[in-house]
């Protein structure tokens, strides 16, 4: 989504201070913003590009370490030209767009309130937080924010998809504005009845998105019909609203909204919502589960022949280049709509390269986690010619405080037993570790003793089980 612009970070605390020359200019124009535009990379003026500006700077926020302040230029400097945030919205991503958005929300509200609503006096920036106080009647206000939903609506393993009646073309959900005396909840199941007829139950939380081109923040929910599904549409809100299985829906063209988001989780878990989210009771009909195992990319540690266990590491350069080899070969089986990791960095590390490659969500449990050598731990393969043995002992717990193999084995069973049930007829990719994979072998098929102490599990190596 459009504020997911990890490892930056917008800060909207507030300060009082003055632009340096590095510092951004975000300058407005008839709603419009100065910027520069090449192949998709978005620029915004300095203010050592400024050669005067006719207004006094205010800050907005900062984003890493750089700041942005609101100013009015006495001229456009060279290479600049105004743009809508719509149109930057089409051409764009990362974190200055969301800036623009965020610098768009803040000048709005301020270029809609030069004057005070009580007494018409003149409103000026307050000195401690960030509002307008008048300076005749000392009424003070703050930055508007307009509260509205996002609802997926679920039944019989499709979901509802819309068309507005006016302006924005693509798929969306059913939307809208939250009114007075009235839950986000409430609205959610008002707005969709209001625009499709339907009435809806276990209203299920998503997640929330400032969305700044509209003044708007945005609550996404997911919710499935309570009786009939036919659908009444109010044409004067919706040009088109139907019923879309997974391999349905068509996705907007930029990954920035919320909706999109939703509809691609919906499309991805093909109408398998993790169990946090999806509404309790939503049918969907029986398929075959396939998982497919893997063991995480080459380590530090791998290379170095120590027993890695627990102790976190990262992938190598070669690692990395098997997580990407391994990418491009699930790319092939489309069918895979989630990752299950380890915590563990070298798991997580391979997962989030394949799940970047197939744009599918991932999903960390502690369960897959390596076995705990104990004192095994980082120690050279060489050195420990008892280690193997220990392995063989099921039921005795490797030395100072590791576990047993019995130990392992419940928890893989488990979480095994749990992705069937929660991610019934999906395909799922668990990316994990060696000593897991070998566990995972014998939930799936019979091994004799000798069979599973020889069994090995290459670095990016995939197997595949159907249940």
């Amino acid at each position: 989504m459009i504020q997911d612009i990890s490892p930056s970070r917008l800060d909207n605390s507030f300060r009082t201070q003055q632009p340096q020359p590095e510092s951004i200019a975000m300058c407005f124009r008839e709603g419009k913003l100065l910027a520069a535009v090449t192949d998709g990379e978005l620029r915004f003026p300095r203010y050592h590009e400024l050669a005067a500006h006719s207004t006094e700077p205010v800050y907005l926020f900062s984003v890493d370490d750089e700041s942005f302040f609101l100013t009015d230029p006495a001229a456009e400097p060279e290479g600049y030209q105004y743009y809508t945030v719509r149109e930057l919205r089409d051409q764009c991503a990362g974190k200055y767009l969301y800036a623009a958005f965020t610098a768009y929300h803040l000048h709005q509200w301020y270029a809609d309130n030069r004057f005070c609503g009580v007494c018409r006096g003149e409103m000026q920036h307050d000195d401690r937080e960030r509002a307008l106080v008048c300076r005749d009647c000392g009424h003070k206000i703050y930055p508007r924010i307009n509260p509205a939903v996002i609802v997926g609506v679920i039944s019989k393993g499709r979901i509802l998809l819309t068309r507005y009646r006016r302006g924005y073309a693509h798929n969306a959900l059913v939307a809208g504005f939250t009114e007075i005396g009235e839950t986000l909840e409430e609205c959610a199941a008002r707005e969709v009845m209001e625009e499709t007829g339907l009435r809806v139950r276990n209203i299920r939380y998503y997640k929330s998105q400032p969305w700044g081109m509209a003044q708007d923040i945005l609550t996404g929910f997911f919710c499935e019909t309570d009786g009939s599904d036919a659908i009444t549409m109010d044409d004067s809100e919706l040009r088109a609203a139907r019923w879309c299985r997974p391999d349905e829906i068509e996705l907007q063209p930029q990954q920035h909204s919320l909706t999109n988001e939703m509809m691609r989780l919906f499309r991805d878990t093909n109408g398998h919502l993790p169990p946090e989210y999806a509404p309790v009771s939503t049918e969907i009909p029986p398929q075959k589960t396939r998982i497919y195992f893997t063991r995480h990319g080459e380590t530090t540690m791998n290379a170095a022949d120590h027993i890695s266990g627990i102790t976190d590491c990262e992938l190598t350069e070669n690692g990395i280049a098997q997580a990407e080899q391994l990418a491009a070969v699930c790319a092939e089986h489309r069918e895979i709509g989630l990752i299950v990791c380890s915590p563990l960095k070298r798991a997580r590390m391979t997962a989030e390269i394949i799940a970047e490659k197939l744009h599918i969500p991932v999903v960390t449990d502690e369960r897959l986690r390596e076995w705990d050598y104990g004192s095994y731990e980082d120690q050279p393969r060489g050195t420990t010619p008892d280690f193997q043995a220990a392995k063989r002992e099921f039921g005795v717990r490797m030395k100072d405080g590791g576990e047993s193999l019995l130990q392992l084995a419940h928890r893989v069973y488990s979480c095994i037993d749990d992705i069937r049930k929660q991610y019934a007829g999906m395909t799922v990719l668990c990316v994990c570790h060696g000593g897991v994979c070998r566990v995972a072998e014998t939930y799936f098929r019979d091994m004799t003793t000798e069979a599973f102490s020889q069994f090995f599990m290459g670095n990016c190596e995939l197997r595949e089980y159907e249940v």
